[in-house]
């Protein structure tokens, strides 16, 4: 469970980096097979990453970070929605892209540190 959540999250970060790279530099919409592509890989990292929480869970193991993690993976997501917006504007595109790289490091951070007394 631990390998398909790394691999996915990997993904994610890279579909994200090439569609902000397709909507700032070459200022078009990412193909069509990359946008579900992303929505399947949110399903699948959320659902991996629940597995992993229970498991957790049940070890009595300390999960604050983990409720970290969801709090960025909310923004991030959010963030994406907008800045990925065929409407919005270049503005907004830029924020959110920003606002996104910013969460998705956060979530880096976390995942890397683990830190014990988080909250």
């Amino acid at each position: 469970m631990k390998h398909l959540h790394i691999l996915m999250a990997v993904l994610l970060i890279a579909l994200f980096l090439y569609q902000s790279y397709v909507v700032l530099r070459a200022n078009r919409q990412p193909p069509f097979v990359v946008k579900i592509s992303t929505h399947i890989l949110y399903a699948v990292i959320i659902i991996s990453g629940a597995g992993m929480l229970v498991q957790l869970m049940s070890a009595n193991a300390p999960v604050q970070w983990v409720f970290a993690k969801v709090i960025l993976l909310v923004a991030a997501l959010s963030a994406s929605i907008k800045a990925f917006n065929p409407s919005a504007a270049p503005s907004q595109t830029k924020t959110g892209i920003l606002v996104a790289g910013i969460a998705y490091i956060g979530i880096l951070i976390l995942a890397f540190t683990k830190p014990g007394n988080l909250f």
